[in-house]
């Protein structure tokens, strides 16, 4: 947050709070954007940590594939995208001893392997209706 508001404040164009300082000061208008950009970046990490909070990481992983689904027509294994985000997701919460270079000392065959299994969910009928009602939101705010 701290890189926002320098960045805002002090190189967006506008009056000068402390007008002494000449180009060097800060800007009123680029610390509305600075607060602005501010607030949106910590409304989207309280939104990632109740999600994190209140969903299973084989749900989340489920809901990505789902949503990543139309990209198997680029190419994209969805099931490879959803292998590497739980990999991802285990050694977040329990890095392996020695950091990630312990990673690439250990051995291929040594060592217990634990299984990663990824469940596909289905959509259900309220998953279509807020896609349908985010899909008319978004339509209806760019006709504007």
């Amino acid at each position: 947050m701290l890189v926002l508001v320098v960045l805002f404040a002090f190189f967006t164009p506008g009056e000068a709070m402390v007008p002494w300082l000449g180009r060097f000061a800060p800007t009123w208008e680029g610390a509305a954007l600075a607060a602005l950009h501010c607030l949106r970046l910590a409304i989207v990490v309280m939104l990632v940590a109740v999600l994190l909070e209140r969903t299973g990481e084989r749900a989340m992983v489920s809901g990505l594939m789902v949503l990543a689904a139309p990209l198997t027509v680029l190419g994209l294994s969805v099931e490879r995208l959803a292998v590497r985000v739980l990999l991802v997701f285990r050694y977040v919460e329990s890095p392996p001893d020695g950091g990630w270079r312990a990673l690439l000392d250990e051995s291929p065959g040594g060592g217990e392997v634990e299984p990663i299994l990824v469940a596909h969910t289905a959509l259900r009928m309220p998953d279509w209706l807020a896609m349908a009602v985010l899909m008319v939101a978004v339509a209806w705010g760019v006709s504007l």
